[in-house]
């Protein structure tokens, strides 16, 4: 039996997409795909894509795709209709201003060769700006593998899914663009505290190859991301921003502790939980699977 190449190329930084590409690895581990998986980062290039189908996976970055998917994408070689998936990931859901995300990135692959064939939404915790509910975010990470199954089952099954995306989201995507500028002077504003111990936590973690360590101290260029791995993740939580502080979550961003909570036991109030607007997409993605 000749096996059915896929290839899982995904951008994480505090760690929710590299949780649903591993299950996107885990539902094609049969005896007919043999899957290939490769983190994206800034030095990270895909020279050799022969394979049957790929499958992007990247966080939601200013109504866009991290500059670094982008850099990604433009390393690829030209393919005669290859199909692929383009997954977004973002805590607020397939709402507006998010639903022009995938746009840019699935005009790349296109402009590639790449044919389309299914692109969605993944919903995870919030990292920036504002917190999710603890019950809300312990939700989440227990209905992904559930969620990434189903598109697995409907790729398999030959189901074509694109979305239009609302006019409004294309301006807010041409303008989110102009971030990417912003995330370079934000990088150069990360600075250590007396907290740090030079352990090299940030400079082995960061996805962007912003940090270098000189004296045993981290040292921060402009190739900064924004993905906020380094601040959330820093082992003596030593790093702090002197700009931008509004997106910061107060209390930190750990999946690991909320995984390890286990599972909920009680009954999750959805509709209670995630009222209001900003918090409709997250509902709706809870609770469309609630009666199949």
């Amino acid at each position: 039996m000749i096996k059915k190449k896929i290839k899982i190329a995904y951008y994480s930084g505090t760690g929710g997409t590299s949780r649903a590409a591993k299950y996107f690895a885990i539902a094609f581990n049969d005896d007919r795909h043999k899957i290939e998986i490769q983190q994206i980062n800034s030095s990270t290039f895909d020279i050799n894509n022969k394979y049957d189908l790929l499958i992007l996976l990247y966080p939601v970055h200013a109504f866009n795709a991290p500059r670094a998917v982008y850099n990604w994408i433009s390393h690829l070689e030209k393919v005669n209709n290859t199909p692929a998936v383009v997954i977004s990931v973002s805590g607020g859901g397939e709402i507006i201003p998010n639903t022009a995300c995938r746009r840019s990135s699935i005009k790349r692959l296109e402009k590639k060769g790449y044919t389309i064939i299914y692109e969605k939404m993944l919903v995870m915790p919030s990292n920036v700006m504002i917190e999710t509910n603890e019950t809300l975010a312990r939700k989440l990470l227990e209905i992904l593998p559930k969620k990434v199954f189903a598109i697995v089952e409907d790729i398999k099954k030959g189901v074509i899914r694109r979305t239009k995306p609302f006019f409004i989201d294309k301006i807010f995507s041409h303008i989110g663009e102009m971030e990417k500028f912003g995330t370079k002077y934000f990088g150069k504003k990360i600075k250590y505290t007396d907290a740090c111990n030079g352990c090299g936590w940030c400079v082995e973690n960061c996805p962007a190859g912003n940090i270098t360590m000189e004296e045993k101290r981290p040292v921060f260029s402009n190739k900064c991301h924004m993905c906020l791995n380094c601040i959330y993740g820093c082992p003596n939580k030593a790093l702090v921003s002197n700009i931008g502080k509004f997106l910061i979550l107060k209390n930190g961003y750990n999946l690991k502790i909320l995984e390890n909570m286990g599972t909920l036991r009680e009954t999750v109030e959805i509709e209670k939980l995630a009222k209001g607007y900003i918090w409709s997409g997250v509902k709706k993605y809870l609770l469309e699977d609630r009666d199949k």
